[in-house]
């Protein structure tokens, strides 16, 4: 049976709170890399399982509030609609071939993928993705990592390479759109959570109150991001790019 949130432990409940912390500060400052590090710390502590589950609040509140205080989120929706659609859709053909798909290539050939497109971008020749293209483009991007998301848990990869090629985007433009697309693909996430039963009521309440320290990470970080420069925060973002890049390299090597 899993343990009640107050149950853990002292030096538990604070390394987890800690992990939301860091979680929560990295979303505040890039708008993306809340998993790749808060997983990780959490699972030093917790079951693995146990730890992708307290992620289920979390993440929705975060994405929720970082969309509430966006530039123009009505802007966002209407130019970006299409783009949020395809990522539920491409969520539901992800999870619905996820017995019947080869996840280790799949991993692979993305993972490397997003590692050369994200050096390319991170180089004077980098792509951009002109204004006609916008749409057809963002439903081809997105769609794709609604599937890679639903068979993996790792949606970002795609979502940021298409922000990033949009070239029009300042960093609080960025963290707001991210943060809009991402709702499509963590509250159904969350939702299938509890339907299969991942998300017991132990979790529940554990994800709950580790909605505190993500907030708190989050407000910490957006008044980082007000400091720092375009260039930087961009740079920045390409680092997290290429660590989900390796990331997803070396979930394909684990699974063989």
């Amino acid at each position: 049976m899993v343990p009640l949130p107050w149950e853990l432990g002292f030096w538990v409940l604070s390394w987890c709170a800690l992990a939301m912390l860091c979680g929560g500060l990295i979303k505040g400052v890039l708008g993306i890399g809340t998993p790749l590090l808060t997983v990780p710390m959490l699972t030093m502590v917790l079951p693995p399982q146990h730890a992708i589950a307290v992620m289920a609040i979390p993440v929705v509140v975060a994405n929720l509030w970082q969309f509430r205080e966006a530039e123009k989120p009505g802007d966002t929706l209407s130019r970006f609609w299409p783009a949020f659609l395809s990522v539920i859709i491409g969520t539901w053909v992800g999870v619905s071939i996820l017995s019947r798909i080869n996840e280790k290539l799949l991993l692979l050939v993305v993972g490397m993928l997003v590692i050369g497109f994200t050096v390319l971008q991170g180089s004077p020749r980098r792509l951009t993705i002109p204004a006609r293209l916008e749409r057809i483009s963002g439903i081809g991007f997105c769609g794709a990592s609604g599937v890679i998301g639903g068979l993996s848990s790792m949606f970002g990869p795609m979502l940021v390479l298409y922000l990033v090629s949009l070239g029009d985007l300042d960093k609080n433009r960025f963290v707001g759109i991210i943060s809009f697309l991402y709702i499509a693909a963590v509250v159904p996430w969350a939702v299938m959570l509890y339907a299969f039963g991942i998300l017991d009521v132990p979790l529940l309440a554990a994800s709950g109150l580790a909605v505190i320290p993500t907030v708190a990470g989050l407000a910490a970080g957006r008044t980082i991001r007000s400091r720092i420069h375009e260039t930087a925060f961009y740079r920045l973002v390409l680092l997290v790019l290429l660590v989900s890049g390796a990331s997803m390299i070396w979930r394909s090597v684990q699974f063989g």
